[in-house]
């Protein structure tokens, strides 16, 4: 996607999503939008997506990392083949297009924006596979953003937690178990692309609900244990 005002140079962005942002992506404004389709569990693929936009536009100011694979509530069912496959989709693809992109971020001062989870800081039953990737997610990017700090690396890390967002994929994962609100996905949006234009070190959407287990996680962790198992109707859990 490019965007810019008159007599500017158009951002060069990059978003890993479901195609239909595309469209949203043109009638919010962007000068152009285009999309690649395919499947992030190839990284020959993950890493074509990246040299396409070098091809188109020449350089990158920022790599949006927002694709995951298909998510819903489950037991653990001792599946390593689907845990690699989920590992491959939401968390080795990242490092792939990270990879391929960074000499472009570097030579433009960009920024990488990884949209991740609260799940990727408090661990919640019935989804073992997908938030094992969100805790893979930030201890790479955590640890990749100080080695930039230490080597002056011009390139900003946004890690972004969110919390349940009324995406449809994500209500019709949790339809029935998660007795708990959802946060719109319109205001989470804008949230993910202002916290990457201000190269903030993390944003929490909404905070309070994304902070407050953290702090309860780190000061009374059984605590917070006890009030997770409270919003979930297992009896509507499917095995």
């Amino acid at each position: 996607m490019q965007k810019g005002l008159k007599g500017q140079r158009a951002s060069r962005i990059l978003l890993s999503s479901f195609f239909q942002v595309v469209a949203q992506c043109l009638e919010l404004g962007a000068a152009s939008a285009s999309y690649i389709n395919g499947s992030m569990e190839d990284m020959a693929f993950a890493q074509s997506v990246v040299k396409k936009a070098e091809e188109l536009w020449g350089g990158l100011d920022m790599l949006i990392l927002n694709h995951v694979s298909p998510a819903f509530l489950s037991y653990f069912n001792s599946d390593v083949a689907y845990m690699q496959k989920v590992l491959n989709i939401n968390f080795l693809s990242y490092v792939t297009m990270t990879v391929a992109s960074l000499p472009m971020l570097k030579n433009s001062g960009g920024s990488l924006v990884v949209v991740s989870s609260l799940a990727g800081k408090v661990a919640f039953p019935f989804t073992v596979y997908y938030s094992a990737t969100k805790f893979a997610l930030d201890g790479f990017f955590s640890s990749l953003r100080q080695e930039f700090a230490m080597t002056n690396t011009n390139v900003s890390i946004t890690l972004c937690v969110l919390g349940l967002i009324d995406t449809e994929t994500a209500m019709k994962a949790v339809s029935g178990v998660v007795q708990i609100s959802a946060a719109p996905k319109e205001e989470c949006a804008l949230e993910i692309i202002k916290g990457g234009a201000l190269r903030q070190r993390e944003i929490y959407y909404e905070y309070f609900s994304t902070r407050i287990p953290l702090l309860i996680r780190d000061w009374a962790p059984n605590l917070l244990d006890y009030i997770i198992q409270r919003n979930y109707n297992i009896e509507k859990l499917k095995d």
